[in-house]
């Protein structure tokens, strides 16, 4: 995957973000447009988490974000790595206030950290929140 950064509607995350830092599941129509390009068939999980209260600093591979206000995880399941026991793949995605857009949220990624090559998808907590719907 290439990576670019892609803009998203701040809305998008609203609900993501009303919850401060604690993880949610987006799928269906919960993902936000900019995902539409993922495979649906190889996409196993996606988890998000953010605030819009006190934006963080982030250093990832040798780059530091500034106002990152979440991030957004995608587990997909690639055929390839099964062979060498890693059967899922997560890409990191990080999200920044757009400066000159007060209604949109930056998204950079995929990112790959040490945690890119897995051997199983992360075991969810009970009752974790789905968002399977478009923002209102």
């Amino acid at each position: 995957m290439a990576f670019r950064v892609k803009t998203m509607v701040k809305k998008e995350f609203t609900r993501v973000a009303d919850r401060q830092w604690i993880p949610v599941v987006l799928s269906g129509e919960g993902l936000p447009k900019w995902m539409q390009g993922i495979p649906e068939d190889i996409t196993e999980l996606v988890l998000a988490s953010g605030t819009f209260i006190d934006p963080r600093i982030v250093q990832l591979n040798s780059i530091t974000y500034d106002d990152v206000v979440g991030g957004i995880d995608v587990f997909r399941y690639d055929e390839k790595d099964k062979a060498k026991g890693f059967p899922y793949n997560k890409d990191h995605y990080i999200l920044v206030i757009n400066q000159s857009n007060e209604d949109a949220i930056l998204v950079h990624g995929p990112l790959k950290d040490h945690r890119h090559w897995i051997e199983q998808l992360p075991e969810l907590p009970d009752g974790i929140e789905v968002i399977e719907s478009k923002a209102e």
